[in-house]
C-alpha cells in the first residue's frame, strides 16, 4: 500500500512546500492527494445515489464549483500526515529531508527507541483540526467547517470527536503550532493549482454548506478513493525526481484505468425492462401490477409486495429493480435474502435473467459462508481489512448482487466505515425477501436502515407472503420518516383498504395500495389440515412415500430433523430395494460444501423442471421453508407460527396443480392438546415463542382446512394482533407466556438500540455514527430466537 506513508517533506525554503514545481523531488503526499482526487472525481457517480450526488453538487450554489472542490476535499484527506507528530515516526529520514529547519520540532516528539507501540496522534484527526482551521479562516461557517472536516478526517473509519480534536489542539508539538500549518496551507494550494481547481481567494466560502447525505458521500467517497490510490498496481511509487506538474498531468488516466479493473460501473438494464424482455414469459397477475405502477417512477419509493408464495414476487422485484435502476439512474441493486442458501438461489435467478439479456454483468455473492472467490466478507472493523475487503472487488459496492440480509443490516450499526456501507447501498434499489421472517431483534435493525435509506434517496423493495399489517405499516413509516427527516411516530398511519394479496407504493408523503388478483396456481387453494402424534411420524411418511409421492418433513429443531431421518434410514434399509423411497436430509449441521451439494440435488429433484424421483422423502428444517424454490406433493411440519405454516405450505404443489396430485394437505405434528394448553418439544421456545405457537394452534385445532388467499391475510393479522380468543383452561399459561414475549420483545429492542444509529434527522455531530463501535456480526440474535 502507498498512501502517501512515506509523507516526509522535501524543504526548500522557510515555507517547505511553495510553488517551485520545477525543482528536483517529488513529494509522495501531493502525489498521493493528486491520485485521490483523480479516482474521487470518477467515483462520484459510480458509488454514490442520486440524492446524495445532488446534495453534494450542492454544496456550493455553483454545481461547477462543487464538482471541482469535492474531489480535491477527498485528495487532501491526508493533510494531517504533514506534522512533526506523523514525520517523526522515521526520525532519521525527516531529519534527512528536513534538517535544521524543524529538526527541534521531530525531536520534541521524536518516540524513544525502546517505545514499541505508536503514540503519535492519528492523522485523521490531525487533518480535521487542520481542515476545519483552514475552512474557517477562508469565511466558511463553523457548523460547515466542522462537517467537513469530520468527513475528511474519518477516512480510516471512525470520525474524529470533537474531544480528540480539542485534545490535540492542545497538543501543539504534535501538529506543530502556525509555522507547520502554514506549512500545511501552502501544500493545499500547490495540490489546488496542480488540479486546476478554482483558487480559495476565489471562493464564496461563506455559501459553503454539507447536508447529512453529502457528509455520508462524502466521507465514503474520500476513504473509498484513498483505497484505490493507495493500491501500488493503481498508482506505483514513484522515485524522487518527477515533476509534479507533468505528473499531475498523467494522474486522470490512471484513475480511469483504475475504475476501470475494479469492476464497478454502473450497471446498464435493457431500454425496455418489461417483465417478458426479462424472462420470456408472460407476468402473472401481481407481477404485471409491480410492472404497472413502477413503470414511470420520477422519485425514490419503497414499493410492499404481499402475495401467496409462488406467485413470483422474487422476479416481480427483479423486473421492478431492473426498471428504477434505469428510471432512477441508479448503479445496480442488491437483493438480500434471509439466509445463504436463498442467496445462493438467488444469485442462480439473477443469472439466468443476465444470460437470457445476453448481459455478462458479474453477480456478486454477498455472505458469510460464501467462497473466497465469489465474495470479499467483512473480516472486521480496522482499516486493514476494510482495505482488503474492497481491494478484493467483491463488495456491496459492485454494482449487481445478491445475498443475506445480514451484509444490508450491517449498514444500521454503529462501526467503523459504516459510512462506506452507507453510500455503497445509496446507488442501488435494495430488495428484502421474506421480511415476515425476521424476529422482533433484527426488524428493529431493518426498520433502523429503512430510515437511513430513506434519507439517502434509496428505493427499496420488501417482499412477504404474510406480513402483518402492523409490520407493514412500521416498515412504512421508517422509510417515510427518514425521507421527511421526522421520526416514524410522526408518520400518521393509514388502514389498509385493499385485501390480500397486495402491492404498495410509498413516496415520502403517501402510500398507495393496489389490489392484485393470484395466478391459476394459488386461485381457490385450499389446504387442507390435520394433526399425527410424533409416534406416528415415521409410519405416515413411509405410507405417503408407497403411494408414489414426494413428501417433505420440516421440523423446528435440528434433534428433531435427525432422529426423524435416523429412524426413517434404518425402516427404509429394511425395505426390498424397489420399494424404497429417495431419503434426503437437509438442515444447518451439514458442512458448507455438502450443504451446497444436496441443495443442488433438490433443485434438480423438485425445483421448476426438475426431474423427479418416482418416491422421496425429504427431511429438513426452516430452510425447506424459506431458502428453496421446491414443489412437493405433500407435507408434514411441526407446529410453528402461523405465517410460517403458510409459507410452509406454499411448498406443496409449487409449480403444479392438477387433480392427480391430490389435495395440497398439510400433517401437522409436534405439538400435544392438552385441557390446561398445548405442549410442545423442549427447547421449542428457542426458536419460537409460546404465545404466538398458542395463539396459532388456538386458530387451527378446529379448523380442516386454510383457504388460501383469502384468509391467510386475516389470520395472520389475529396472530400477530393479539385477536386470538384464549380457549377455556388455557388463561394461565396464556397470560404466563404473553407477559414473558412482551418482556423479551422489549430486550430484544433495548438490544438493538443499543447497536444501531442514530435517526438520521438527529445526528449533529458525524462522530455518533462510529462513537462506541459494535461488531458488524451482531445482525442476528445469538440464540436464534423468533419472536
Amino acid at each position: 500500500m502507498r498512501g502517501g506513508d512515506l509523507g516526509a517533506i522535501f524543504p526548500d525554503s522557510v515555507v517547505p512546500w511553495g510553488k517551485s514545481s520545477g525543482r528536483a523531488g517529488c513529494h509522495p503526499l501531493i502525489c498521493h492527494s493528486l491520485d485521490t482526487a483523480a479516482v474521487a472525481q470518477r467515483l462520484v457517480d459510480v458509488m454514490l445515489g442520486g440524492v446524495v450526488r445532488a446534495h453534494l453538487a450542492e454544496i456550493f450554489p455553483d454545481p461547477a464549483l462543487s464538482r471541482s472542490w469535492v474531489p480535491l476535499f477527498c485528495g487532501l484527506h491526508d493533510i494531517g500526515k504533514y506534522a512533526p507528530d506523523f514525520q517523526a515516526l522515521v526520525y532519521e529520514l525527516a531529519v534527512k529531508l528536513f534538517g535544521e529547519l524543524a529538526i527541534e520540532d521531530l525531536d520534541m516528539v521524536r518516540k524513544p527507541a525502546e517505545m514499541g507501540r505508536r503514540v503519535n496522534a492519528p492523522h485523521g484527526i490531525l487533518t480535521a483540526l487542520h481542515v476545519r482551521d483552514m475552512l474557517e479562516s477562508w469565511g466558511a461557517a463553523k457548523g460547515t467547517a466542522l462537517r467537513v472536516s469530520e468527513a475528511m478526517g474519518g477516512h480510516h473509519g471512525h470520525f474524529p470527536a470533537g474531544e480528540a480534536i480539542r485534545q490535540a489542539r492542545s497538543e501543539r508539538n504534535a501538529h506543530g503550532g502556525e509555522r507547520w500549518a502554514a506549512w500545511r496551507t501552502a501544500l493545499v494550494l500547490d495540490v489546488v493549482r496542480l488540479r486546476g481547481v478554482p483558487e480559495p481567494g476565489l471562493v464564496e466560502w461563506r455559501d459553503l454548506r454539507l447536508s447529512l447525505p453529502a457528509a455520508i458521500g462524502l466521507a465514503a467517497l474520500t476513504t473509498v478513493s484513498d483505497w484505490v490510490a493507495s493500491d501500488t498496481s493503481n498508482f506505483p511509487a514513484l522515485e524522487p525526481g518527477v515533476d509534479l506538474d507533468a505528473y499531475a498531468e498523467t494522474c486522470d488516466a490512471k484513475a480511469d484505468e483504475a475504475i476501470a479493473r475494479l469492476g464497478v460501473s454502473p450497471w446498464s438494464p435493457p431500454v425496455q425492462a418489461n417483465f417478458e424482455t426479462l424472462f420470456r414469459r408472460a407476468p402473472r397477475p401481481v407481477q404485471q401490477v409491480v410492472e404497472l405502477v413502477t413503470s414511470d417512477l420520477t422519485e425514490p419509493v419503497l414499493l410492499v409486495v404481499e402475495a401467496p408464495t409462488g406467485e413470483g414476487k422474487s422476479k416481480a422485484a427483479l423486473q421492478a429493480a431492473t426498471s428504477m435502476v434505469r428510471q432512477l439512474g441508479m448503479a445496480g441493486f442488491y437483493d438480500a435474502m434471509p439466509t445463504q442458501a436463498t442467496s445462493n438461489q438467488m444469485l442462480l435467478e439473477i443469472q439466468s435473467m443476465l444470460h437470457e439479456l445476453g448481459d455478462e454483468t458479474a453477480v456478486n455473492l454477498v455472505h458469510a459462508g460464501a467462497k473466497p472467490t465469489d465474495v470479499g466478507r467483512d473480516e472486521g472493523d480496522d482499516d486493514v481489512a476494510a482495505q482488503s475487503w474492497f481491494t478484493r472487488k467483491r463488495s456491496l459496492l459492485a454494482p449487481v448482487g445478491c445475498g443475506t440480509i445480514d451484509q444490508a443490516l450491517k449498514a444500521a450499526i454503529r462501526s467503523g466505515h459504516v459510512f462506506v456501507r452507507l453510500a455503497a447501498l445509496s446507488n442501488k434499489v435494495v430488495v428484502c425477501d421474506e421480511v415476515h421472517a425476521y424476529d422482533v431483534y433484527m426488524s428493529t435493525l431493518l426498520e433502523r436502515l429503512l430510515m437511513w435509506l430513506g434519507a439517502l434517496g434509496t428505493p427499496v423493495i420488501l417482499l412477504s407472503a404474510t406480513l402483518p399489517a402492523g409490520r407493514r405499516q412500521a416498515l412504512i413509516a421508517a422509510w417515510q420518516a427518514g425521507r421527511r427527516g421526522c421520526p416514524p411516530q410522526q408518520i400518521p398511519a393509514v388502514p389498509s383498504t385493499v385485501s390480500y394479496p397486495r402491492v404498495t407504493v410509498a413516496t415520502a408523503t403517501r402510500a398507495t395500495e393496489h389490489p392484485a388478483e393470484v395466478s391459476d396456481l394459488n386461485k381457490d387453494r385450499r389446504i387442507h389440515l390435520s394433526r399425527i402424534d410424533d409416534e406416528e411420524i415415521v409410519g405416515w411418511l413411509l405410507a405417503e412415500a408407497s403411494q408414489d409421492r414426494c413428501v417433505a418433513v420440516i421440523h423446528n429443531l435440528v434433534r428433531r430433523a435427525l432422529e426423524t431421518y435416523d429412524s426413517l434410514k434404518k425402516r427404509i434399509d429394511e425395505l426390498p430395494e424397489v420399494e424404497r423411497p429417495l431419503l434426503i436430509a437437509i438442515n444447518g449441521t451439514l458442512a458448507a460444501g455438502q450443504r451446497r451439494d444436496v441443495e443442488q440435488q433438490l433443485r434438480e429433484c423438485f425445483g421448476e423442471g426438475g426431474v423427479r424421483p418416482r418416491r422421496a422423502i425429504v427431511v429438513g428444517t426452516q430452510v425447506l421453508e424459506q431458502s428453496l424454490d421446491l414443489d412437493f406433493d405433500t407435507m408434514l411440519t411441526d407446529l410453528a407460527p402461523i405465517d410460517s405454516l403458510i409459507q410452509r405450505a406454499g411448498r406443496i404443489h409449487r409449480h403444479r396443480r392438477d387433480q392427480s396430485r391430490g389435495q395440497v394437505r398439510l400433517v401437522i405434528a409436534g405439538v400435544i392438546d392438552r385441557q390446561e394448553g398445548p405442549r410442545f418439544p423442549p427447547y421449542l421456545r428457542n426458536v419460537y415463542a409460546p404465545i404466538v405457537l398458542m395463539r396459532t394452534w388456538a386458530l387451527l385445532r378446529g379448523r380442516p382446512h386454510i383457504d388460501s388467499p383469502f384468509e391467510v391475510s386475516h389470520l395472520v393479522d389475529q396472530v400477530y394482533g393479539g385477536e386470538v380468543e384464549c380457549p377455556r383452561g388455557w388463561a394461565d399459561a396464556w397470560r404466563k407466556e404473553d407477559e414473558h414475549l412482551r418482556a423479551l420483545r422489549s430486550r430484544d429492542n433495548a438490544a438493538a438500540r443499543t447497536l444501531y444509529l442514530a435517526m438520521p434527522h438527529e445526528v449533529e455531530d458525524l462522530a455518533e455514527l462510529t462513537e462506541r463501535p459494535k461488531s458488524t456480526k451482531q445482525t442476528r440474535k445469538q440464540s436464534g430466537k423468533r419472536r
